[in-house]
């Protein structure tokens, strides 16, 4: 280890756990939490939710003053069974105009989550995003970008995905540049009494289970209400009833970043029903949009337009659809947007000599009409005179439409016999809420006498084993290192220093690692996962930036510590001298001027994670458990399977962990797994070498247990190069994220894959890794992009 020199910083700035303006009180009514936390209004705000939401136990109404607040990163909760409440949406206004850092206004990783009576406003990314929770209540919230409909407004405002049991309602949502209020892969979800406006679409429900949908307005959107179901993800949609709701004058051009499938909406579309089965949509007012006012279609069709090929095992016929009592009335014959299905549906209307009709389909059955049990009846006109109907008959190809270079035919205008049809109501949807009247009992804390005894006590000559319990405020009394200083020999024999083959980029920041192993405890070997350590485990990690005069500065030390409740990740910053490092569960930023490994200077606005942002990388949800738990990402085998110095000797880790006794159940380093040194030509492939980059920077997320599993995109070294690697796979929720491209990876052309775009982006909605880096690593990519380059073959459909 290199030695570290501390030099003056350029700029500092640390948030701080601020606790002076926070009171408790009684809520004094039984439908609510009794601990309410009650912020002051002021500019210290934002950064006193931050601590409330650090410090919050399962519980507790944490209330918002009325005012306008102005927040410069995302705010993250990872503690169920907290609400959030302000003043009214128009009152309590949460501000993110400009935000430099995060994808999202706030990100909610618990159960038993309420937010009501606020607004969120001007996020870069999603507006509130609440992933894999159960129990998820919306009430009286508005999301908004202020300056209207743009492409680079965050694509969702309010976005529960992988969560159970869903109420959304009474809120507002304006300017969403993908969906207003969008639900993706759920189950049990009711959205009702909302009003949708000037987004792309007003209201989705993407490959959910269960969703009632109702007396909402959806209005002056690009399509008022969707139902999808997209391939390469979790799950399969199913059992979705939209009824009396208003879907009047969805008119708004069409402002979605290219790319998205939600881009491919026509302008001026009411109900749109894509690829998913058991639909029922009624007692609607479906008035005043341009285009049509229902229309389903199969995935089928979009791949004929588009080439985006279909998965093995994707079902892309809508089946079980049921239309009926609806009042309908298209504003205008034909309307034409420069869309590929809006130009296509007028073509096909024109060359039969008719408007446009109020219901469309597009013809795409898995057999037939009979077995696809399309039903439509009792739809009118405001004067009772029954709705149109169009079937596009996009199975088959009109001579003269293939001349003008489309698919399809001149439309059936008559409804099919096999139409008139019913089925029967599978509705309500019935939430269940009883997660909310189960609150757990909060861990129990320590006193400050009690953290202080533990903080400076045992053996003085080695490290403070005890006190892994706390948070210590200060990292030297862990008594971790010689001398406090990390570039130091661990101070126990139980210390095992370690580097990986390929590490997480980092904004250039070298990386002291060090695992401490209570003594009397053996770490055990795993082939895939992650070695399992014991209780009482302290894993640090400490970054220092290489300054504009070749020195290192060191910044933060890190500590992932195994409590008896699982791992928990705490931040420490050193202080100018490096003489200790202090407590930040609140984060913190550096800018400076750094070099890079070619020698260049870059200016890096440096993070350090509040406590709560340790779950967004280190987070894995296991199978049949709801909570997403902390775990180490770096000690694996195919990690630590390579040569360091230990005490002058050049050792392979493994052998030299196993000959200290500490790792137990090893084999030879030759029969271990391994991924190779992304940046050393000599060290296995070019793909080996890319694919092990991209899992080391993204599969912590893309993962089968990660934060990003609901996008389908899996990035670990060992995935099948299919489509959930990325070949050829659509974005999903990706937003300004696809970069108007097509396609995640397109073989031969890393210029055209968005996988690439996204690593060289550094736009905080855009980004990949979401966290962690504020420049773009040009060398890792480029190693990425040579990879990509030297695929063969192209993202053509293999069917018509």
């Amino acid at each position: 280890m290199g030695q570290l020199v501390s030099v003056c910083r350029p700029f500092i700035f640390v948030y701080v756990v601020v606790f002076s303006a926070i009171f408790y009180s009684s809520a004094g009514y039984a439908t609510e939490y009794d601990r309410v936390v009650r912020l002051e209004p002021g500019a210290e705000l934002p950064f006193e939710l931050k601590a409330a939401f650090l410090s919050a136990k399962p519980g507790t109404v944490i209330e918002l003053p009325e005012g306008t607040f102005h927040f410069d990163d995302e705010i993250s909760l990872n503690t169920s069974h907290i609400t959030l409440r302000g003043q009214g949406m128009d009152k309590t206004i949460l501000s993110f105009a400009g935000q430099p850092q995060g994808a999202q206004g706030i990100l909610v990783q618990a159960n038993a989550f309420t937010v009501m009576d606020l607004a969120v406003e001007d996020t870069a990314g999603d507006g509130i995003k609440m992933e894999n929770a159960n129990g998820v209540v919306v009430q009286r919230v508005r999301v908004e970008w202020t300056a209207g409909p743009a492409e680079e407004n965050g694509a969702y405002g309010l976005y529960p995905i992988n969560c159970d049991n869903v109420l959304i309602e009474d809120s507002v949502v304006i300017g969403a540049s993908d969906a207003g209020i969008y639900v993706g892969q759920s189950r049990d979800i009711v959205v009702r009494r909302n009003r949708a406006e000037h987004n792309v679409a007003g209201i989705e429900i993407e490959n959910s289970i269960n969703a009632d949908v109702y007396e909402n307005l959806a209005t002056h959107n690009t399509g008022g209400i969707l139902v999808f179901d997209m391939p390469n993800l979790t799950q399969a949609g199913h059992h979705t009833r939209v009824f009396n709701n208003q879907v009047i004058d969805n008119n708004t051009k069409n402002f979605a970043p290219e790319g998205n499938i939600v881009g491919k909406v026509p302008t001026g579309t009411g109900v749109m029903v894509l690829s998913t089965d058991w639909v029922h949509v009624f007692d609607n007012e479906i008035t005043g949009n341009k285009t049509v006012n229902f229309t389903s279609f199969s995935f089928k069709s979009v791949s004929i337009l588009d080439g985006t090929p279909l998965p093995d095992g994707y079902d892309p016929y809508p089946e079980h659809i049921y239309v009926h009592n609806n009042i309908m009335k298209k504003q205008s014959n034909w309307y034409f947007d420069g869309g590929e299905f809006n130009f296509l549906t007028n073509l096909l209307f024109i060359l039969k000599l008719r408007p446009t009709a109020d219901i469309i389909v597009d013809g795409q059955v898995a057999s037939d009409l009979t077995a696809a049990d399309w039903c439509f009846h009792d739809n009118v006109r405001p004067g009772g005179r029954a709705a149109s109907f169009g079937n596009l008959q996009l199975n088959k190809t009109h001579w003269l439409v293939s001349l003008l270079g489309a698919p399809g035919t001149p439309p059936i205008t008559r409804y099919p016999e096999e139409t008139n049809c019913t089925q029967p109501d599978f509705g309500p949807v019935a939430l269940d809420m009883s997660v909310f009247d189960s609150v757990p009992e909060p861990d129990e804390e320590f006193t400050e006498q009690e953290i202080a005894l533990l903080c400076e006590g045992g053996d003085s000559n080695t490290v403070n084993w005890e006190a892994y319990q706390v948070n210590c405020p200060q990292l030297s009394e862990y008594r971790l290192f010689v001398g406090n200083d990390p570039a130091a020999e661990p101070n126990t024999d139980h210390g095992l220093p370690y580097d990986l083959t390929s590490p997480l980029f980092s904004d250039y920041a070298a990386k002291y690692r060090v695992v401490f192993l209570p003594p009397g405890q053996t770490i055990e070997y795993q082939e895939q996962d992650v070695f399992t350590f014991p209780v009482g485990t302290i894993i640090a990690k400490t970054f220092a930036l290489n300054n504009e005069y070749g020195e290192e500065e060191v910044i933060e030390t890190r500590l992932l510590i195994h409590r008896t409740s699982g791992w928990q990740g705490v931040a420490y910053i050193w202080d100018e001298g490096m003489t200790d490092a202090t407590l930040a569960l609140g984060g913190g930023a550096v800018a400076m001027n750094v070099l890079d490994s070619d020698g260049n200077l870059v200016t890096v606005d440096y993070r350090i994670p509040d406590a709560n942002q340790c779950t967004n990388c280190h987070g894995v949800k296991e199978e049949g458990d709801d909570r997403f738990l902390n775990q180490p990402i770096g000690p694996k085998a195919r990690w630590l399977n390579r040569d360091s110095l230990f005490h002058g000797e050049l050792k392979n880790q493994l052998l030299h962990w196993t000959e200290t006794g500490l790792l137990t159940g090893a084999p030879l380093p030759a029969e271990a797994p391994r991924l190779p040194i992304w940046n050393d030509a000599t060290d296995g492939t070019m793909e080996q070498r890319a694919r092990a980059y991209l899992e080391i920077n993204c599969a912590h997320c893309h993962s089968e247990g990660g934060r990003a599993r609901a996008t389908g995109l899996k990035l670990m070294a060992d995935q099948a190069l299919d489509a959930n690697y990325g070949l050829c796979k659509p974005p999903v929720a990706a937003g300004t994220g696809s970069g108007g491209l097509k396609w995640d990876i397109v073989p031969g052309d890393a210029d055209n894959s968005i996988l690439v775009y996204r690593m060289h982006a550094t736009d905080p909605a855009v980004r990949m890794p979401e966290l962690g880096r504020s420049v773009v690593h040009g060398q890792g990519v480029a190693v990425v992009e040579d990879w990509i380059n030297s695929l063969t073959g192209d993202c053509t459909p293999t069917g018509p």
